[in-house]
């Protein structure tokens, strides 16, 4: 049958994928591809193997430099065995491939767009047609196996696929290195500038924008002392370079960095729309995993900013996952991987003295999960399978969530209500600042109260909130979510179509209570209003450390108030008291007696030998004139 094919292309390197679903291999020897005006046929010895696939395109170099794989067979150039007969050219707008065997038996179609093919092995509309640069695959089962219907809904899902892009099938790893939680913006930019401090040997970051001259200093100081930097960066991001960028990227240039673009043009097809992942790896070993660009904003010096989780794993194996992820995207044998060509500035500034970053105690085994976009996004052992454990309560920060994929509901929020008709508490908080609200392009708003309406009319417990700018918060850019107490979802990853299925996106599911306690911490403070650093944020909740507090409490007043029983030269005995109230008092002393006085009891000194009474004599009208015991 029909796999992939890719008709919409940059260049010349159009390509048909025939896949084999058998037990047994097949002789494709005089079978043919038609897409009705030219009809090019398999020569002699073409075995399909069993399980397996073959590409025919129409330039195999062209091919083979675009997707660092080799053609099995070119319809018209490069070094793969040729076809016979004549050359497809499929039709951008719309066209169909009909795949056909030596006896002249159709054996499978497929059409998009604005065809009108209606022939043997297709039935009904044509399937949507792709994109620049997009590839047409067909759909999977729940089991795996090839959907084959002869329909559209075949060839039609959430995510289209670019070519080139990568084909990670990551599985569940154990963390056995201690993991720490980063917040910005309370934690400032020193946890990731210590962290980058400490790289010996190697340094891969891969991120969105780049604009914090802090950060790419330490990044030059590492070079300059033989640390091998490289740093991938989006060459087209929404609203184009800033020349911050220019200036961040120029001056790492300048220092030795190896910088590259992951960018498009006329003939080159940009694998993802936008590289958005946020993520570092030192020296092979530790990676940082976070929510945030490196700008001023995402990781302030004056700890003013984003709304933020990053986290830092010093775990040997996820690094090495996350570097092949790394060394995909960076390869500067993609054609989209582009050098940075910068012109001469001005260096870096010195880079900040921070303390040595340490990997702090070990920690027990815990499982972990890498979510990768576009690769494992939607697989149902990731995100939806975490949303799909929670029992209690689902809490979820967001930058801002689509509540429609291409008129589908949102995989993320539905697997959210799933969670809320099972009796689990589901908090969803949205960025509330200026640009997510009130801007022209600003719904959050609107989004929360539809849905909030429809938690209502579903009587679920599921609620939407804002979360407007206050303190050093300035917007929520978080992509996070914590399940039970005991499972935290960190990412770069906004809760969209394309940040989902067209985007680089890397964020890390962990099961480690200690790590959700902290980000679950954070969103309370968020969703309440409350400060979640400085003095004001200290609250104790966990009954066993309140009951040790109040123990201490009472042990503590308890020996204050042995110290504080009365001594003969403290208070001399049988002296009276007067007071300015209609009735006397007597205050004599017992034995470990403690007597708190009435409020309108007030002592007064008798004047001393030496007369030393000016300093008290302006009390004494406010006061009632009553004496009482010298000093007392």
């Amino acid at each position: 049958m029909l796999v992939r094919v890719y008709a919409n292309a940059a260049r010349d390197d159009e390509f048909v994928e025939i896949g084999n679903p058998g037990p047994e291999s097949v002789d494709l020897s005089g079978w043919s591809l038609t897409d009705g005006e030219g009809t090019a046929t398999f020569p002699l010895d073409s075995l399909l193997p069993a399980r397996g696939r073959i590409v025919a395109t129409r330039n195999a170099s062209s091919y083979a430099e675009d997707t660092l794989e080799a053609a099995d067979f070119s319809l018209q150039a490069g070094g793969a065995r040729q076809l016979e007969g004549d050359v497809l050219r499929l039709a951008d707008a719309g066209d169909e491939v009909v795949l056909v065997d030596r006896s002249g038996t159709v054996v499978d179609a497929y059409a998009w767009g604005d065809s009108s093919y209606t022939g043997p092995g297709w039935i009904g509309r044509a399937a949507e047609r792709m994109g620049r640069g997009e590839i047409a695959v067909r759909a999977r089962d729940t089991n795996g196996s090839w959907m084959d219907r002869d329909e559209a809904m075949d060839w039609e899902g959430l995510r289209h696929y670019r070519l080139g892009q990568s084909g990670f099938d990551l599985r569940p790893i154990e963390l056995r290195g201690p993991t720490t939680a980063v917040l910005s913006p309370d934690a400032g930019d020193l946890p990731l500038l210590r962290l980058l401090a400490s790289a010996r040997a190697t340094i891969e970051v891969g991120v969105y924008t780049f604009q914090s001259e802090r950060i790419a200093s330490v990044l030059a100081a590492a070079a300059g002392r033989g640390v091998k930097v490289r740093v991938l960066l989006d060459g087209s991001p929404v609203g184009g370079v800033e020349e911050d960028e220019h200036r961040v990227v120029g001056g790492l240039l300048a220092a030795g960095v190896d910088v590259r673009w992951l960018a498009g043009a006329p003939d080159v097809v940009k694998r993802y729309r936008y590289h958005h992942a946020k993520y570092a790896i030192v020296d092979g070993r530790v990676a940082w995993i976070g929510s945030e660009n490196f700008g001023n904003a995402g990781f302030p010096s004056d700890r003013e900013g984003n709304r933020g989780w990053s986290v830092i794993a010093a775990d040997a194996e996820l690094a090495a996952i996350l570097r092949n992820v790394f060394e995909a995207d960076f390869d500067p044998r993609r054609p989209d991987s582009m050098a940075a060509r910068e012109p001469a500035m001005k260096p870096l500034p010195s880079p900040p003295s921070t303390a040595s970053w340490s990997a702090g105690p070990e920690s027990e085994p815990r499982s972990a999960r890498i979510v990768l976009a576009p690769d494992t996004t939607l697989d149902p052992e990731g995100i939806l399978g975490l949303f799909a454990a929670a029992k209690e309560r689902l809490s979820i920060d967001a930058f801002y969530l689509d509540e429609l994929w291409r008129d589908i509901p949102n995989p993320f929020l539905e697997a959210a209500f799933t969670a809320a008709r099972r009796g689990a508490s589901v908090r969803i908080l949205l960025d509330g600042s200026w640009a997510s609200v009130e801007a022209e392009s600003g719904t959050n708003d609107d989004v929360v109260e539809r849905i909030n309406g429809r938690a209502n009319n579903e009587s679920v417990p599921l609620e939407v909130r804002l979360l407007t700018p206050r303190g050093p918060i300035e917007r929520l850019h978080n992509k996070g979510a914590v399940v039970d107490g005991r499972a935290v979802l960190v990412s770069s990853m906004n809760w969209a179509l394309g940040s989902a299925t067209e985007n680089r996106e890397v964020g890390l599911i962990v099961e480690d209570p200690d790590l959700a306690r902290i980000f679950e911490a954070s969103f309370d403070a968020d969703w309440e209003g409350r400060p979640s650093s400085g003095v004001d944020a200290w609250r104790l909740e966990d009954p066993t450390a309140l009951v040790a507090l109040y123990a201490l409490v009472a042990v503590a007043s308890a020996v204050s108030l042995r110290k504080l029983r009365a001594r003969n030269k403290d208070i001399k005995p049988g002296l009276r008291v007067r007071t300015r109230a209609p009735f006397g008092a007597h205050l004599r002393r017992r034995h470990r007696e403690v007597r708190v006085l009435p409020a309108e009891l007030v002592a007064e000194p008798r004047p001393r030998a030496g007369g030393r009474t000016g300093a008290r004599r302006g009390r004494k009208g406010a006061r009632g004139g009553v004496r009482g015991p010298e000093g007392h």
